[in-house]
């Protein structure tokens, strides 16, 4: 004869699955570790919603200042008598460049770049040309930037060729400040080719004289 089982080991044998109970504990539980996974991923997403945003921006800030440094890269200077000598102001420079934002790229071309405060707006406009209509290269909120060339020495000038003295036609660099969120920013491009036209026979033959 099997000897009888011990009372408790009979209690827990008798007991099959979970009560209801433990079945809600085991659901609050569970919806509690969903909600807070969920809760993590919207907020993952949305701060990689921002970062994309971020980058975009970023990148297309790049583009449109790499634009600027092809311009100003590409400066040649025209003849004294030239109709395309450069100039330029705190609110934009014009000239002569290979390095045109348009057709015929390597060519040489006038340009014509030109920044203003857009009142409707209140941004800062940098323009690829003289007209209300023209490409903006950048844009930033506020009223403040402008631009600035620099000589030989590192000196910055406010408009090109300075009032007094005796200057080569192309600066040494031109730099465009800006301030946006709070943190001012600077771009700085350097012409690559001769600051002066190259003498023409003519001219030659008449210093000679």
């Amino acid at each position: 004869m099997l000897p009888s089982l011990h009372p408790l080991w009979r209690k827990l044998s008798s007991q099959h699955g979970f009560t209801l109970v433990e079945m809600l504990v085991v659901l609050i539980i569970v919806g509690m570790v969903s909600g807070l996974l969920f809760e993590g991923a919207t907020q993952l997403m949305g701060m990689q919603a921002r970062l994309e945003r971020q980058l975009k921006a970023l990148r297309g800030d790049a583009l449109s200042a790499d634009w600027l440094r092809q311009v100003v890269q590409g400066l040649q200077p025209d003849y004294p008598e030239g109709k395309q000598v450069f100039k330029g102001s705190p609110r934009g420079f014009s000239g002569l460049s290979t390095n045109p934002l348009a057709s015929g790229y390597g060519a040489l071309q006038p340009f014509a770049v030109t920044l203003a405060h857009d009142v409707a707006t209140n941004r800062m406009l940098l323009r690829y040309g003289g007209a209300n209509n023209a490409s903006v290269l950048l844009s930033w909120t506020g009223d403040r930037g402008g631009l600035r060339y620099l000589d030989e020495r590192g000196e910055a000038h406010e408009d090109w060729p300075p009032p007094l003295g005796l200057w080569p036609q192309l600066p040494r660099a031109i730099t465009l400040e800006g301030e946006g969120n709070g943190a001012s920013w600077l771009i700085a491009a350097a012409p690559f080719g001769p600051s002066s036209p190259f003498p023409r026979p003519r001219d030659i033959v008449g210093a000679t004289r």
